[in-house]
């Protein structure tokens, strides 16, 4: 299995080599609405800000850097009353981007899609049984590599929220990468060419 690195850039790289870690989840496709979140879990909070504080201690972040995160969450709070979320979300990942430090943002994206990851691939995994491409007999590593797959076409989607062609040609990219099962489930039950298997378990398939 080998991916060439050479005209990946650094974010890519991490993203690759998240995906192979095997370890977390979603689909960029559905992530915009295919989960309701519940008002119960703050983990599952839709504010970067907000979450940027929940994660403080796992994010080492400054006193200083939380003056800045409360400060920003209480014009991000006012923003809301007369701006969309999808604006809101976007001032406060610019925000974020000049308070914290570039690993302290792909931390907190990965951090941050890991619960929403999570659902997702529950969601997907009953519909791909339903399909027949899986079965429930299938083994916790495949469940594994598909949840993170999604978990990190999520964290793709975030890093790249503000560049649009960008997020869509990594996007894109990442979704070629996927378990031969996923793979399916996105080409609505087209299997992908033997050639372009990344995954062993594809045969399987």
């Amino acid at each position: 299995m080998h991916i060439k690195l050479s005209k990946m850039n650094r974010i890519v790289a991490f993203l690759i080599t998240l995906l192979l870690a095997s370890g977390s989840v979603q689909l960029f496709a559905q992530a915009s609405g295919s989960e309701k979140k519940g008002d119960s879990d703050p983990a599952l909070s839709r504010s970067y800000l907000y979450l940027a504080g929940y994660y403080r201690a796992d994010l080492k972040l400054s006193d200083r850097q939380m003056d800045s995160i409360r400060l920003y969450t209480k014009k991000a709070s006012k923003m809301a009353k007369r701006a969309t979320a999808g604006e809101v979300n976007s001032f406060e990942r610019k925000v974020l981007k000049g308070i914290l430090s570039e690993g302290q943002l792909e931390d907190l994206y990965v951090n941050k899609n890991i619960p929403e990851a999570r659902l997702l691939a529950q969601k997907i995994w009953n519909e791909m049984i339903s399909l027949g491409y899986v079965g429930r007999s299938d083994s916790v590593r495949l469940y594994q590599q598909v949840r993170s797959h999604l978990h990190t076409l999520l964290v793709a989607r975030d890093y790249y929220a503000e560049s649009p062609e960008l997020q869509k040609k990594y996007l894109e990219e990442l979704s070629e990468r996927a378990p031969a099962c996923l793979y399916r489930y996105y080409h609505n039950g087209e299997r992908r060419p033997a050639a372009n298997n990344y995954y062993r378990a594809d045969f399987l398939y």
